[in-house]
């Protein structure tokens, strides 16, 4: 099957083959996503969108973002390398808070079998040597679990193969506007067979430096250069003619920045006196097990994951108005936060093999985890400055107020340890070769352990004072919080004929509830609750999914309507403190259109588009006059409207070249960081325009391509922090890359 044409379900996600390879019909695209083996997509009562990794890397991109950038439906912010929030369907009620342990996902990432979802801190691979990115959405609870409430996102990887060798190696070369710099990256690929029909590896590595965009305008120089070196293992042994075994080494080392600039001054301009600094280190392995048992087929997965992150933004705003009532000078402050994270899944899974009317699959999943989150604010100077403003002499803030160091005002651990254990099974029954019916029923239990000190004058519940220097009393909890529930799925497909299916589905997602910070009485005036419970909705979804003028053209429709009750409201107090309570229900709706036109031999364009309107049906009384949710309030962060178009054209030359053409161009409507403005913290992420463009000439096993990414500076600012500070100059605005054009270079061997 051409590689281009796997690819065609999806605005922007074609690829370019060889003209005399090039078919002017649509071809059939299989996904996994029902975990009953490959099935057309077409056929699968979902919507489902599926990209080829050819649509990213002919731009020179690949991560979370840009991915979005070529699904209408899904939105990212993102503030650094890996510090990131997903959303889908409008199903979202705040944005990004990075020491936020308890923010619970709700879009599912996966890599192959392996589950590696954080909220706020989806990790950012490029070194993946994708096969295809399948997207879901809506909630996929049945299948996916708890984190599925909004969607999934499946990154689907290359398997090694038994008897060739083969591989490649690609250079890029950009640069990029405002006050950006040269980019360089370098990937490599091979496939090794160690033993025909037995066993093989495929190696892969990515390296690369992006520069920074963002002025310091205390140094002159940029903040939010990133440099990325990771690496990937895979192994695939035959270990019987019954067995087939998958494993996977993943290593991750990312250096980078913090995106923000400040809305009070220039473009692309912030100001920090300490550095600002990101670093993500991950380790991913997985082990999976296909066994074909006779009557069906057993599958095992075994994933464990260890990330260590670290992220250092300025507070020296926060740090001098709070602490030294705003008189100048500034004090350099850093807002550091460190996690490590260690997590097992193992899930075992049992499926239908092909043929008879009855698909079916049932497994067992387990997880178990810990995170430990360290954060402080060390601030050089800071006891000298307490000491003379407070007449505290000698003030240490390590000896009188318990923080990690001296020069401290602020130190806190939060711990937590989680298990979950599912169990689940989905089937599907055709009916006169026409009609499927599918059920499906997913029954948890999951339960999070949370402990939680804070210290430091920021931190204490007491603090010393100068007649009772270390009478300082330590903020601490601890608390556990079990859920357990069931989610259930229901579906109809019916093919009117080969090329027209309608279908219906209704499905239950679920978020597991958690457990808060303590917020401090004598200083916030607030009595939060200790935890918050789960949450949950009801999807109810219809379409269409049709190929039409003899497979020339592809049309999917879909619209949904979404209940969520006792929603995880995000609380955010003036104080700086915050706490999650379930309060309220919001109902989200929408349409989405997906459809594919090949003009050609040589031409195709394509239109995928999204509407929704997602909003608070009832005043959301929350205990707090200033944070209450207006009925009819539209959800923070979800644009009413996003649309891609994609155009290719191919110009066949003498033998096997070629000169391939292809844009696209991502319009995605505005948002607001809060319900409303009476909230607060209400600021408008304005809407964005992105146009991408490249030319690609092929030539044997050579490609040399151009490109251009967000070639009108149309996409500038993906997430907006409000300003509630009076000497801050203006919001923290998170900017998006500028204009980039670039060489691409490109080897098959």
């Amino acid at each position: 099957m051409s590689k281009a044409l796997m690819a065609v379900v999806s605005a922007g996600a074609f690829a370019a083959v060889h003209a005399q390879d090039v078919s002017d019909k649509i071809e059939k695209v299989e996904v996994t996503a029902t975990r009953t083996g490959a099935v057309d997509v077409q056929q699968v009562p979902a919507a489902i969108t599926v990209l080829k990794p050819e649509s990213l890397t002919k731009y020179g991109q690949g991560n979370l973002t840009d991915i979005a950038n070529l699904v209408p439906a899904m939105s990212v912010q993102e503030q650094g390398p890996g510090v990131n929030n997903i959303t889908m369907r409008g199903l979202v009620v705040r944005g990004i808070v990075p020491s936020e342990v308890q923010d619970a996902s709700l879009v599912a990432v996966y890599i192959d079998e392996m589950p590696v979802t954080l909220k706020s801190s989806n990790p950012d691979l490029k070194v993946l040597d994708l096969e295809r990115v399948e997207v879901l959405q809506g909630p996929q609870g049945t299948l996916f679990g708890a984190g599925a409430m909004a969607g999934t996102v499946r990154q689907i990887t290359q398997k090694p193969e038994f008897n060739d060798f083969f591989g490649s190696v690609e250079a890029v070369g950009s640069r990029t506007s405002k006050f950006g710099g040269t980019n360089h990256n370098l990937r490599a690929t091979v496939n090794v067979p160690v033993k025909d029909d037995v066993l093989a590896l495929r190696l892969t590595g990515y390296t690369g430096n992006d520069s920074g965009y963002v002025r310091n305008e205390q140094t002159g120089g940029t903040t939010n250069a990133v440099s990325t070196n990771q690496a990937r293992v895979a192994a695939r042994l035959r270990a019987t003619p019954d067995l087939l075994i998958d494993a996977s080494i993943i290593a991750s080392n990312i250096k980078g920045g913090i995106n923000d600039a400040y809305s009070g001054l220039a473009p692309y301009t912030t100001t920090s006196l300490t550095p600002q600094t990101s670093n993500d280190n991950l380790q991913l392995y997985n082990l999976t097990l296909n066994y074909d048992a006779g009557v069906a087929q057993l599958v095992s997965s075994s994933s464990y994951l260890q990330r260590d992150t670290l992220y250092v933004n300025s507070g020296q705003y926060k740090a001098t108005a709070f602490i030294f009532g705003g008189q100048s000078p500034l004090i350099g402050s850093s807002y550091v936060i460190g996690n490590a994270l260690k997590d097992f899944a193992q899930e075992f899974r049992l499926q239908s093999k092909p043929g008879g009317p009855l698909k079916w699959t049932a497994g067992a999943f387990y997880t178990q985890g810990k995170r430990d989150l360290r954060q402080d604010q060390p601030t050089p100077g800071f006891d000298a400055r307490f000491a003379t403003a407070h007449n505290f002499p000698g003030y240490n803030s390590q000896q009188n107020d318990n923080a990690f160091t001296p020069d401290d005002y602020f130190s806190g651990t939060q711990n937590i340890k989680s298990r979950e254990a599912a169990v689940f099974a989905e089937a599907t029954y055709t009916v006169w070769d026409k009609l499927d019916l599918t059920a499906g029923l997913r029954l948890f239990r999951g339960t999070q352990d949370f402990d939680l000190k804070f210290t430091g004058l920021f931190g204490n519940l007491v603090n010393s004072t100068p007649a009772a220097p270390h009478s300082a009393q330590p903020e601490v909890s601890t608390s556990s919080e079990t859920s357990k529930g069931a989610n259930p799925r229901f579906a109809a497909a019916y093919r009117l004929d080969e090329d027209h299916t309608l279908y219906t589905s209704v499905g239950k997602g679920f978020r597991y509830g958690g457990n808060n910070q303590p917020v401090p009485f004598n200083f916030c005036g607030v009595n939060a609750p200790s935890t918050f419970s789960p949450d949950s909705l009801w999807n109810f979804e219809a379409g269409s999914k049709n190929t039409l003028f003899d497979r020339r053209v592809t049309f999917n429709a879909s619209a949904y309507l979404i209940k969520w009750k006792d929603v995880q409201v995000f609380d955010k107090l003036p104080c700086t403190y915050y706490f999650t309570q379930n309060a309220g229900k919001i109902r989200s709706e929408g349409v989405e259109l997906e459809s594919f036109f090949k003009v050609s031999r040589q031409a195709s364009v394509g239109l995928s588009a999204t509407f929704n309107h997602a909003y608070a049906t009832e005043t959301v009384v929350t205990g707090i006059p200033a944070q209450n949710i207006p009925a009819d309030a539209r959800v923070p962060y979800a644009p009413k409207f996003a649309a891609i178009a994609t155009a290719n054209y191919t110009i066949p030359l003498a033998g096997k070249e070629e000169i391939a053409l292809s844009a696209n161009y991502a319009h995605r409507g505005e948002a607001y960081t809060n319900f409303a403005s009476s909230q607060g913290s209400y600021s408008r992420i304005p809407s964005s325009n992105t146009l991408n463009a490249t030319a690609v000439y092929k030539t044997g096993p050579y490609e040399f391509g151009l490109f251009g990414t967000n070639l009108t500076n149309g996409a500038k600012i993906s997430d907006v922090t409000t300003n509630t500070i009076a000497i801050q100059p203006g919001d923290n605005l998170y900017m998006i890359r500028p204009r980039t054009v670039g060489l691409r270079v490109k080897a098959r061997f």
